[in-house]
């Protein structure tokens, strides 16, 4: 005998000894001793969908088991022949993937189906029916559906006890749903009533895929402030706060005497610095004595500058201009690298953030240095020692618009989209603007230093985050709302083309913490003006609206479900 048919003879012996006396349960075998394929018949509480909707509850359950040429290699084929709603049950098949190893006996086998039909056991992570475990997830608070311990069992009843018992509580029909006398649940404790499933109903997947924990429909709203949060203001800030970090760590070798002193204008340089040191320098400041020995001390320092008045002021100027360029260069630098990181990040793909980090820091370094000298030189030709503060502050706002300019174009060509680049250059176009104007006030409040630059600049990064994640959100087309998963509550944007969905680094849309979720699962493709998804094959197959597809075209409020995940489909 070989090691298959022992096993099989071994089995056939604990079902006979497991299941002769047992109440709820009676195994039928079909052909010779030991039999390779089983009838079960379970007395016991379950639940099946009715044409209108509605549930009931069932209370004849028939399922088969074929012990197949590879068993107990491979685990048994488990059928189901009567009705049920069921998350791992589908089709007539049952999955058994949870409960099944090669050292399970059939009667644990036979148990933990039975217990599965009473929703004592069920997964919905790795479900053979999509539709069933998003309802069972809606309505597990009614869950188990039947309580018996099949473990331990009586006698069966005989043909003729079965049909009394029928008689009294059952509905005998095979083809219809069979309902307990609640009078006579024989030890079967019931956690729902008649009248409780009376309220219950199947409803559509596209609504109850969008149903919300806390209740409601997605409805897909324009702005999304998580989103704008997550994605731009937090990096924003961590990379305003590193851009300060560096300027001021580099304050010396980038100042405007530094610049004065690589350009070879030593002399200027010393004098400058001299105003600068007794400008910083509180004690100084309203001293008359000191201020005439000041005047005296520069003018001595100025004849040693071999320049006219005018090659001076003009040598000043663009030291400060290739300073602040400078200055600016380390901010959007610092901007550009952690909105690149946050973009790739929220996407859930290392490998793009890394990518996008040196996109947006190596963008940014240009535009910065260009845009922050072209600041300076509008902030230098309109400031007025004459005008008001509110002017003065209109200026700077003006000339460090230009720098959130650069650091929105810089971002913007991270994934360079027309509309998408219009609207980040716009964000932090506004956000530097309003990031100057703040400082102006908190400079003349508080003087120059190191308090007021830090309130400049992390103002100024969180406002151009600010304004690039709100403007990005007006500017959407198309974009992915997940309602329900590892990242529920995240949106994606669908880009024009081809926005690719999988775990893999190199998809668009990165769904790395769902195993079920394939490399490469689908794509949505923009053809004309009708996005389409494209299932690539998946094993789990994509799903909308609780159809399995390999190409469907996309509408408002779609639900796709891929692996674990489901994403309702939003457009303008």
């Amino acid at each position: 005998m070989t090691a298959r048919l022992r096993r099989i003879a071994s089995d056939w012996e604990q079902v006979k000894k497991d299941f002769a006396g047992h109440k709820n349960i009676v195994v039928t075998p079909i052909g010779a001793e030991p039999p390779e394929r089983y009838t079960i018949t379970y007395f016991v509480n379950g639940i099946c969908l009715l044409p209108d909707g509605s549930v009931e509850t069932l209370g004849r359950h028939e399922a088969e088991i074929l012990l197949h040429l590879e068993y107990p290699r491979l685990k048994p084929v488990c059928k189901i022949k009567t009705p049920i709603w069921h998350p791992n049950f589908k089709d007539g098949l049952i999955c058994i993937g949870d409960i099944w190893g090669a050292g399970e006996s059939l009667s644990d086998i036979i148990i933990n189906i039975g217990d599965m039909i009473q929703y004592k056991s069920w997964n919905s992570y790795s479900p053979l029916s999509f539709e069933a475990a998003h309802w069972a997830m809606e309505n597990k608070h009614i869950f188990p559906v039947g309580t018996l311990d099949l473990y331990a069992g009586d006698r069966p009843p005989k043909e003729e006890e079965k049909m009394e018992t029928f008689e009294e509580g059952w509905t005998a029909s095979p083809t219809k749903p069979q309902k307990q006398n609640p009078e006579n649940t024989d030890g079967n404790d019931f956690e729902i009533t008649a009248e409780e499933l009376q309220d219950i109903e199947f409803t559509p997947s596209a609504t109850r895929m969008q149903t919300m924990s806390h209740g409601g429909l997605v409805e897909g709203n324009r702005i999304n402030f998580k989103t704008i949060l997550v994605k731009g203001i937090l990096w924003a800030f961590i990379g305003a706060l590193l851009g300060f970090a560096l300027s001021e760590s580099l304050d010396g070798p980038i100042s405007s005497v530094s610049m004065l002193r690589l350009m070879g204008q030593e002399e200027l340089a010393d004098a400058q610095q001299y105003v600068l040191d007794f400008y910083y320098d509180p004690e100084q400041i309203g001293d008359d004595t000191k201020y005439k020995n000041f005047l005296s001390e520069l003018e001595e320092l100025n004849k040693k500058v071999n320049l006219t008045a005018l090659q001076r002021e003009e040598a000043i100027i663009s030291a400060a201009n290739v300073s602040t360029a400078l200055f600016a260069m380390l901010i959007a630098l610092s901007l550009g690298l952690f909105l690149g990181i946050g973009e790739g990040v929220y996407y859930g793909s290392k490998e793009k953030a890394v990518r996008y980090a040196l996109i947006g820091a190596g963008i940014s370094v240009a535009i910065g240095f260009a845009s922050g000298y072209i600041a300076q030189a509008i902030y230098i030709a309109l400031h007025s020692d004459e005008a008001s503060a509110f002017t003065n502050a209109m200026v700077r706002g003006f000339g460090w618009s230009i720098m959130g300019l650069g650091v929105g174009i810089s971002i913007g060509l991270i994934k360079p989209e027309l509309r998408r680049l219009l609207f980040c250059s716009l964000g932090g176009l506004a956000g530097g603007f309003l990031g100057g104007f703040i400082f102006n006030f908190v400079v003349t409040a508080n003087d120059t230093g190191t308090f007021p630059r830090a309130v400049g600049i992390i103002t100024l990064g969180l406002l151009i985050g600010l304004g690039i994640g709100l403007l990005e959100q007006f500017a959407k087309q198309a974009w992915l709302k997940v309602v329900r998963g590892e990242f529920e509550g995240k949106e994606y944007l669908v880009f024009a083309g081809t926005t690719s969905i999988g775990n893999d680094g190199q998809n668009t849309i990165v769904l790395f913490k769902d195993k079920l979720v394939a490399q490469h699962h689908c794509d949505i493709v923009l053809e004309g003006s009708k996005y389409i998804v494209v299932d690539q094959g998946s094993q789990s197959g994509t799903v909308v609206n609780g159809m399995k597809t390999t190409r469907h075209p996309l509408k408002q409020g779609d639900a796709i479900a891929i692996g674990n995940s489901v994403l309702v489909f939003n457009t303008k």
